[in-house]
C-alpha cells in the first residue's frame, strides 16, 4: 500500500474516533437535558371512585380529584370503584365494589366517556417510551457527518503526502 493510501487511512480511522466520541457526547447530554418520565418501567396507576360519587354527579357536585393523567406505554390504569353504582371509563366498565385495569400501549392523546367526572370525558395522554435504538440513532445521524466532514477537512487543511498538487506547487517555485 502507498505512503498517501496509508496516510489516507490513518486519517480517516483517527477522524473516525474523534467523530465518534464527539457524537457520542452530543447526543448523550442532549438525551439528558431533555429526558422525562419515559425513562421509567412500566408502573400501575390507580383511579379511586369512592361511595357516592354517581349521587354527587347527579346534584352538579364534582367528581373524584384525579392525578395528573400522562402515562407512559406499557402502564397500567386500574379503576377502583367503591360507590354503589356502576361507573365507565372509556371501554371500561366497573362494577359497584369491584376493579377494572387497561394497559396503555399505544402512544396518544385519549379522550374518553367518564361517568365520575362532572365533565363526562377524561383526557389521558400516552407517551412513547424511550427506546435504546432512539439514542443509537441520534449517535449515528450526528456521528457519520461529522466523521466525513472532520476527515474532509483534515484534506483541505493538511493535504496528503505525495499529493501531485504539491509536486507542481514545487516545480513551480
Amino acid at each position: 500500500m502507498s505512503p498517501t493510501v496509508q496516510a489516507a487511512l490513518r486519517r480517516l480511522w483517527w477522524s473516525l474516533l474523534i467523530s465518534s466520541v464527539f457524537a457520542f457526547v452530543v447526543s448523550e447530554v442532549s438525551y439528558q437535558l431533555v429526558k422525562d418520565r419515559s425513562e421509567r418501567p412500566p408502573q400501575t396507576v390507580e383511579i379511586l371512585i369512592p361511595a357516592g360519587t354517581a349521587e354527587r354527579i347527579a346534584r352538579g357536585g364534582e367528581g373524584p380529584a384525579l392525578p395528573e393523567m400522562r402515562f407512559v406505554e406499557g402502564d397500567t390504569l386500574l379503576v377502583r370503584n367503591l360507590d354503589e353504582v356502576s361507573h365507565q371509563l372509556g371501554p371500561l366498565w366497573v362494577l359497584p365494589g369491584s376493579a377494572s385495569r387497561m394497559t396503555l400501549d399505544r402512544p396518544s392523546q385519549y379522550t374518553m366517556e367518564c361517568s365520575f367526572q362532572q365533565s363526562r370525558a377524561l383526557g389521558i395522554d400516552v407517551l412513547p417510551r424511550a427506546k435504546a435504538s432512539d439514542r443509537v440513532f441520534g449517535i449515528v445521524s450526528i456521528g457519520f457527518p461529522t466523521w466525513i466532514l472532520l476527515w474532509l477537512y483534515t484534506l483541505v487543511v493538511k493535504p496528503l503526502p505525495g499529493n501531485e498538487v504539491e509536486n507542481i506547487a514545487g516545480e513551480a517555485g
